[in-house]
């Protein structure tokens, strides 16, 4: 027998021990293949390198691939560790350190090239599947079947690379141990936890005072924990403190049930009884799946929160559905605001609204607009949410963001206190508004002054007037086409003399990039809750020969297969259901989180990723229980 046929006899006779690590790679494969085949998509071509959506779907890969690379790193330890007897035996066989690196070196070699394969196989057959999902998240018409060549071969090159890094490394995780040791490595007794109502309190504070930092409106509190290292502390106080929770708590629960009359009843008593030799193991697999799921939901919902508001950061950034803006001296002002009134003739009926400001060409904070100018413009919004008009005395200032995602300033900048210091103007803001009237950058701030004011201002040198055209229709959300043919007929000036800006093209390039994300972030919460289940799956294999030799015990004490399965299975629903019903409440919190801070409700798409998620855990569930009882009770 030659070293390969060894090597493929062995996995091929362990197959079971193999069977997690095989599926969960060609999963993470599968997900890959299937977003490197949207990425490279010929429709997509017309997104340009380096752009935001370009950036994200490349940043979406990556993420996948580091998750992929991550979850498959963990399947090979578990493995190893399921291995570690046999390799002993080989030991005992007399090879060598060197042989029984080859053999783990080559035996990941096999699964990762027969994962890859199979998985770009799956990927090929379900592509037009993953082809409709991204035509309906990017919304691209006509997004159809192509030969995938170069998704073929990224997969193929990253995951050969992923798989022979990870086959090259994992050999020397196997420990230094004696041989012994290895072929003793499963009969070794876990050490018993003892319940202490002290950490239990501690925990409970951690993981309660944590949400209630989150939930609650305490100004000084919210502002810390906004802050990067806040977000940090609390997030360390939150997973140490549910750890603690998780252990003290489980073993509460256990004590209780014990002193109860049911213990003595049917097959409880080996339930729990079995539940309490385990229970380290057994803490640490339900806490680390439930910071899985946990993560999963609450990524999951807070990317998809990020498409409700849309709309509303659009109009933020840009108050008016079409702006133009254009220089004095621009020759063709007149002619591209008759193309877009007319553009905009045909589309149905469209309210025009015009005022100019003045601002510094060296310096942009020096910008100012009269208030009859001011109270025009403001009459064009569609939510208006101060005054409908503003009355300034001499010298009064009414200041306007021009960025609203920055706190806005009451004070006047040095710059502009010299203007009003030349002209021996007292300025005194009787006023702010952090709605803006222009394109949100544009200038910095928009300083409103009194009609005369503003004349001896636009004459001073190096003072440029701008003539803004805002324009206003319904429903500008549903007629992206206007704003792409005028943005394409209108691009914007290289010397600045005018500008052109649309709600529409912004709304939908967010609205695009939003959905990618959220097409990345369902994909990635995909291989959490995989990962949870194949964690699960790792475990239970691990010691899976001294549960066996547990129950053959049992069996010889009168104890049926159909009892013998009853406790398994009950004890995979603790194991599985309790992190996943802990997770749901995470994410139940999480969402009325979100909802305080977007104004709008979550349920539905919560309902939406619970029934999935729980699809995908019920399923879970029969698979472990059918695969794992039958090797469990196998001869006897």
């Amino acid at each position: 027998m030659t070293f390969n046929n060894l090597v493929l006899k062995n996995v091929l006779r362990d197959k079971w021990t193999y069977i997690a690590y095989f599926v969960s790679s060609i999963f993470s494969i599968f997900i890959f293949f299937s977003f490197s085949v949207s990425m490279f998509h010929p429709k997509l071509a017309i997104i340009k390198y380096g752009s935001t959506l370009s950036m994200t779907m490349i940043a979406g890969n990556i993420l996948v691939y580091l998750f992929s690379f991550i979850f498959i790193s963990f399947s090979v330890m578990s493995f190893i560790k399921v291995k570690q007897k046999n390799l002993g035996l080989f030991m005992i066989m007399g090879a060598s350190n060197k042989q029984i690196k080859k053999i783990v070196f080559r035996e990941n070699m096999f699964i990762g090239f027969v994962a890859i394969i199979v998985a770009i196989l799956l990927g090929i057959l379900f592509a037009p599947l993953s082809l409709m999902l991204t035509q309906k998240v990017m919304d691209v018409n006509q997004f159809t079947m192509y030969f995938p060549l170069k998704a073929i071969v990224l997969t193929f090159v990253m995951f050969s690379i992923l798989f022979l890094l990870i086959s090259c490394v994992s050999p020397y995780f196997i420990r230094k141990q004696k041989v012994i040791d290895l072929i003793k490595s499963k009969k070794k007794p876990e050490k018993e936890m003892k319940f202490s109502p002290i950490l239990l309190f501690i925990g409970f504070v951690a993981v309660i005072g944590s949400l209630v930092c989150i939930m609650g409106n305490v100004s000084w509190v919210k502002n810390f924990i906004e802050s990067t290292l806040g977000t940090f502390v609390l997030f360390f106080i939150f997973i140490g403190g549910l750890y603690i929770l998780y252990m003290h708590l489980y073993l509460l629960i256990i004590n209780l049930l014990q002193r109860k009359n049911a213990y003595l009843r049917k097959t409880n008593m080996l339930i729990i009884s079995g539940l309490r030799a385990k229970s380290r193991t057994n803490v640490k697999m339900m806490y680390l799946v439930t910071l899985l799921l946990t993560g999963s939901f609450f990524s999951i919902i807070m990317l998809y929160s990020a498409n409700v508001n849309v709309k509303d950061i659009t109009q933020v950034n840009i108050p008016y559905s079409y702006i133009y803006t254009s220089d004095t001296s621009n020759p063709v002002g007149e002619k591209h605001v008759q193309l877009i009134e007319k553009t905009l003739e045909k589309k149905g009926e469209y309210k025009a609204y015009k005022f100019p400001f003045a601002y510094n060409s060296n310096d942009r904070k020096q910008a100012f607009i009269s208030q009859s100018s001011y109270n025009r413009a403001v009459k064009g919004f569609h939510k208006p949410s101060h005054k409908p008009s503003l009355s300034l005395e001499q010298n009064e200032i009414f200041i306007v963001n021009g960025m609203p995602k920055e706190k806005i300033q009451k004070e006047i900048p040095a710059q502009v206190k010299n203007i009003f210091k030349k002209a021996n103007i007292k300025a005194k803001v009787i006023g702010v508004s952090n709605q803006n009237i222009l394109p949100s950058g544009y200038v910095p701030n928009l300083f409103v002054v009194s009609d005369e004011q503003f004349k001896q201002y636009a004459q001073l040198k190096d003072f440029r007037t701008i003539d803004v055209f805002a324009y206003n229709v319904d429903s500008w959300e549903k007629d992206i086409k206007t704003a792409q043919i005028l943005e394409q007929k209108l691009s914007n000036s290289e010397h600045s003399n005018y500008g052109f800006f649309s709600q529409g093209s912004l709304y939908d390039s967010e609205k695009n990039m939003k959905n990618l994300m959220f097409y990345v972030g369902f994909m990635i919460g995909l291989i959490f809750i995989i990962a949870a289940v194949s964690i699960i799956y790792f475990q239970l294999i691990t010691d899976i020969e001294k549960e066996r030799e547990k129950y053959r015990g049992i069996r010889k004490m009168g104890l049926s297969k159909g009892e013998l399965s009853q406790i398994v299975s009950r004890q995979l629903v603790i194991l599985l259901f309790v992190p996943f019903t802990l997770a749901t409440i995470f994410l139940g919190i999480g969402v009325e989180y979100l909802k305080g801070l977007i104004g709008d409700n979550l349920a539905d798409i919560s309902l939406l990723c619970f029934g999935i998620f729980f699809i995908i855990q019920l399923t879970g569930y029969f698979l472990l229980k059918t695969k794992y009882v039958k090797s469990l009770l196998k001869g006897m």
